[in-house]
């Protein structure tokens, strides 16, 4: 299996098999996932002695977290499994960093940071939900017992996350070290190896981004009209219209 990680803030490739991974990338590149990604599947099935058309399936790293990072991985995952006609396995980015942290002792909710003072997180047993540093105060403090935070929203927005929480008579959230702060390309293997086995996997077509809002960046088609040219009011047939 092919798994591609690039919807935060690392972009991870990794080569892996029923025994465990073969060969691995990471990187944390800013904004640039394209231009990092695929030089980096290629350097991992070199690493791994596997050339790309043994591949037997692509798992890919879904969303939520950066818009451009989505695209770039779900995209090449498409490819990917175009090309060599395999299927594709789908996670989202909260699964993976609730995967990375399994053997954490405590409640873990992993939250990624969807900027503009939004958060996507998962509760245990609830569903994927987005909205501000506030509303995850909310959640935690009905929890029972302490919790975890996990994944770059929790880095960047801790300290207001932890003082909503304890105003709201929660418990102080606990906020997990750097190596936590983004899905990781292993756990995101792992949890693809599984999912291949039990037969969850879609076609490339079906494989679809999981952005949780619109984009901020739309083609607008209607507020720059065409200009209207007067043909017949136009004496000489030679003149430039403009």
């Amino acid at each position: 299996m092919l798994a591609i990680e690039s919807a935060t803030i690392e972009v991870g490739v990794a080569l892996a098999g029923p025994g465990g991974l073969l060969a691995a990338l990471v990187a944390r590149p800013g904004r640039r996932h394209v231009e990092t990604l695929h030089p980096a599947i290629v350097a991992v099935c070199s690493a791994a002695s596997t050339p790309l058309a043994s591949v037997g399936a692509v798992c890919v790293d879904v969303g939520p977290g950066l818009f451009t990072g989505i695209r770039v991985g779900v995209a090449a995952a498409k490819g990917v499994a175009f090309g060599l006609g395999v299927p594709v396995v789908t996670c989202t980015s909260l699964e993976v960093l609730a995967e990375a942290a399994q053997d954490v002792a405590l409640t873990v909710v992993p939250v990624v940071d969807m900027r503009r003072g939004e958060v996507a997180w998962a509760a245990p047993g609830r569903d994927m939900r987005l909205g501000s540093t506030a509303d995850l105060a909310a959640d935690l403090a009905g929890l029972e017992g302490e919790a975890m935070l996990v994944g770059d929203g929790a880095l960047r927005y801790g300290v207001a996350i932890v003082e909503a929480t304890v105003a709201l008579g929660g418990a102080a959230p606990r906020i997990s070290s750097e190596d936590l702060g983004a899905p990781g390309v292993a756990a995101l293997a792992r949890l693809g190896i599984r999912r291949l086995a039990a037969g969850a996997t879609t076609d490339a077509a079906r494989a679809e981004p999981c952005y949780l809002r619109p984009p901020d960046a739309r083609a607008n088609w209607v507020s720059r009209p065409a200009p209207v040219v007067d043909v017949g009011a136009r004496a000489d047939p030679t003149a430039v219209p403009w």
